[in-house]
């Protein structure tokens, strides 16, 4: 029990000391105390072992809070003696043309992890808080550290919450108070990692109840579903997942022979086989069926009442082509130009313009 290490201990006019601060000439005039139970302390600063402050063999001092009233007196020394506190939230920004761009899909036209740097201490020069005090009571809760402004006392406080062995509880993070609170300090280390970076949202801390304003972020470099019509009825999709075609280019047409272009929203994964009797549209289908219902004359083999998908051949096939010839079991999209039996599946056709127009954004011709 003897043998706790630590790196700080209180000296005898109750200042923090790093051991690294100890020499032969120095540690005999000074007296060192341990933070937590207050027992006074041996440095050993050998050239074997490395330097530490130990308990005598006697103590009943389990350092179960040592790391918990360090990370507090720490970070209050830190933001006492410093004219910036730094604070850097880490969001998922938006687009600024996500609300009007037609290509937008939510969980792709985010910025991940954008960092925001903030100050604690001051703003535009101005002061923002001035005074860090421990285990001042505010209301019914009592945080680690209470961040006030002497100069605006009225002004909302900041609560610094040090997590040892008990996360913030449920009535204290969904109160109005703004709240930072460290990551679990298993060690000095995770104390260095603050003093040195300062709060880092999602690496050494998690914040409550602030509401950082948001950069402005254009981005460019999503993926965007194609859909491409050619003069003889046929049609292509290149899927978002290809990234052929990315949200810098949604007005710009990428196939020289196309007769229409359409910006899809979703991944453009299709996945043959759905039921039609669903109602459910593909790509393709959404494409054609938009293109039809703004009157364009398409006769494709996609848009049949009789193309179906076969499971047991795993392929779309013509159910008419008995009738029709075996050169119609598997037809080609451009088939249906020629076919005496063609016809538009109402299931298809059923669905709305407006309905479709949510879904896509037509390429200027």
């Amino acid at each position: 029990m003897g043998q706790i290490k630590y790196s700080y201990c209180l000296d005898e006019n109750n200042e923090l000391v790093h051991i690294s601060k100890v020499t032969e000439e120095n540690r005999r005039s000074h007296t060192f105390y341990c933070l937590e139970c207050g027992q006074p302390l041996i440095a050993k600063i050998g050239k074997v072992k490395v330097k530490h402050f130990a308990h005598g063999s006697d103590t009943a001092c389990d350092g179960e809070s040592y790391l918990h009233k360090l990370a507090k007196r720490r970070i209050r020394e830190k933001f006492m003696s410093t004219d910036n506190f730094q604070l850097i939230f880490t969001c998922d920004v938006p687009c600024q043309d996500a609300q009007h761009c037609p290509g937008c899909m939510e969980a792709c036209c985010l910025e991940q992890g954008v960092r925001i740097p903030t100050d604690l201490k001051k703003w535009k020069g101005k002061v923002v808080y001035d005074t860090c005090q421990e285990e001042v009571t505010v209301g019914e809760f009592r945080p680690d550290l209470l961040l006030t402004c002497s100069m605006k006392p009225d002004r909302a406080p900041v609560f610094i919450e040090v997590y040892k062995t008990h996360e913030s509880e449920e009535p204290k993070v969904t109160s109005e108070y703004r709240i930072v609170e460290t990551m679990k300090i298993k060690s000095e280390a995770d104390i260095d990692n603050i003093i040195n970076r300062g709060f880092i949202e999602g690496e050494n801390c998690k914040t409550y109840n602030f509401n950082p304003t948001l950069p402005s972020i254009r981005k460019r470099d999503v993926p965007i579903t194609r859909f491409i019509l050619f003069g003889n009825g046929a049609a292509k999709v290149l899927s978002a997942t290809e990234y052929i075609v990315m949200c810098d280019k949604l007005n710009q047409r990428v196939h020289p022979q196309s007769i229409r272009e359409l910006n899809l929203r979703g991944s453009g994964i299709d996945i043959w086989g759905i039921n039609d009797e669903e109602g459910s549209l593909d790509s393709y289908q959404t494409g054609l069926v938009y293109l039809v219902k703004k009157g364009l004359n398409i006769k494709n083999c996609i848009l049949c009442k009789f193309y179906k998908y076969n499971e047991w051949q795993s392929t779309h096939v013509c159910i008419r082509y008995k009738s029709l010839g075996e050169q119609y079991h598997f037809p080609r999209q451009t088939t249906a130009r020629n076919c005496p039996k063609y016809e538009e599946n109402p299931i298809l056709m059923n669905h709305p313009l407006e309905e479709l127009e949510k879904e896509l954004s037509e390429v200027p011709l």
